[in-house]
């Protein structure tokens, strides 16, 4: 007779179900493993030759395919994120006992606040897995994280709050955003995922996947009168040239030209906005004062610009990040864009813009502005070779009086494309 008591069921954290962020011991216990069950997804992770399950909604059928293989030899579970964290770890103690051994991963909590560089020590974790009605959707004064499902997806929580909490101010502006605001993460870890942030009443109005995550940060008192008030006549688009913050050597378009390319860009419409060789930060900023709901991140590999990008980020109130690195070779680590401003390319423009081509969200949209002749050659050729819908280029011309004079600037192309 077998002794069972030499086996282990191992509930192995599989985190978002990529490889390279599993840890190295879950990396052995899954390459040696001869049975192995888990969601369908998770199973890519398994060796071929390992005999395997894929865990629906019935966890007894699970309980099934585990029992006989555990009397022969050691068995892995897959959970997704970490075991300690809403796992099926807890129905197989029940059933296993100290035959559970249990492998720690990443969990979605962890991968979130990573992306918000910010502790999660102190977070409220809520369920909605699986549970009738939102009664437990409620606000706090600390921050609160709920897992939502297919049958209460983010728009749904976020409805309940403001109903809950109709009397309470949880929209703070833009300025204010990053003391009081929701984040909604989905698919994190994965090559589709994406990060929102906005306010309540926005995430309300939004179209958000049922298995996402929404993490509600409401505002303390006293933010609203820290918060630094934007300059006067700082409407975008086309915040006028003279009110940015400027170092000689760092470009910026003039205010006609934002205004144009933002009415062809629309980043209302969208939730993740890169801005390539953003200079300081002009296409940033506005592009984050126009859709306050979007994560927008400037991309720009000179120091001064970056410094230039975060100063007028606060001058103006506009949400954003800075990532000081080179393009295309940052993309990688970046959340994927619907939309893709090119600005300075440092003459790397092709590489740049095939990379981005390849990594923009289906419906996503590619921008390039071009001055000098070379680079409206290039512009022309690419877009032209690109196979991007509704491609479009634009010629605007300036000229600003000037005493009893005309000044004309150099026209400037704006190239447009959508990803099909």
């Amino acid at each position: 007779m077998v002794n069972e008591k030499l086996h282990s069921l191992y509930v192995i954290g599989a985190g978002p179900g990529v490889e390279e962020l599993l840890t190295p011991q879950a990396q052995r216990l899954i390459k040696e493993s001869r049975f192995v069950a888990g969601g369908r997804r998770l199973l890519n992770l398994a060796p071929p030759d390992a005999e395997k399950f894929a865990i629906g909604a019935d966890l007894e059928e699970a309980r099934k395919f585990i029992e006989p293989r555990l009397a022969m030899s050691d068995v892995s579970v897959l959970a997704s994120g970490d075991p300690g964290c809403y796992s099926i770890m807890t129905f197989l103690k029940s059933h296993f006992g100290e035959k559970v051994k249990a492998v720690p991963g990443i969990s979605s909590v962890q991968l979130l606040a990573a992306r918000l560089a910010v502790p999660w020590q102190d977070w409220r974790l809520v369920s909605l897995h699986g549970r009738d009605g939102l009664e437990q959707v409620r606000t706090e004064p600390r921050p609160v994280l709920f897992f939502c499902d297919g049958r209460t997806p983010p728009q749904a929580v976020a409805s309940q709050l403001l109903k809950k909490n109709a009397d309470r101010c949880f929209a703070a502006p833009a300025a204010q955003r990053r003391l009081g605001r929701v984040v909604i993460g989905t698919s994190l870890g994965g090559a589709d995922e994406q990060l929102w942030q906005g306010t309540l009443a926005e995430a309300a109005a939004g179209d958000f996947p049922g298995h996402s995550l929404l993490l509600l940060l409401p505002a303390g008192p006293g933010d609203a009168a820290r918060a630094p008030a934007p300059p006067a006549q700082a409407a975008a688009p086309g915040i006028p040239d003279h009110l940015w913050a400027r170092k000689e050597g760092v470009p910026m378009s003039k205010s006609e030209v934002r205004a144009v390319l933002l009415a062809k860009a629309q980043p209302a419409l969208r939730r993740v906005i890169w801005d390539v060789g953003a200079g300081t930060g002009s296409y940033a900023v506005e592009c984050s004062l126009l859709a306050p709901g979007a994560r927008v991140i400037a991309i720009d590999k000179n120091r001064d610009a970056c410094v230039l990008i975060k100063e007028n980020a606060a001058r103006f109130g506009a949400d954003l990040e800075t990532v000081c690195a080179a393009a295309p070779a940052c993309f990688a680590g970046l959340p994927r864009p619907d939309l893709v401003i090119i600005g300075g390319h440092a003459g790397s423009l092709a590489e740049i813009f095939a990379s981005a081509i390849t990594i923009i969200s289906p419906g996503g949209r590619i921008a390039v502005t071009a001055v000098l002749a070379d680079t409206k050659k290039t512009a022309h050729q690419l877009f032209a070779a690109s196979g991007l819908k509704e491609r479009q280029a634009t010629r605007v011309a300036i000229a600003r009086g000037e005493g009893h004079a005309w000044v004309e600037s150099n026209p400037v192309i704006l190239f447009t494309g959508d990803r099909e």
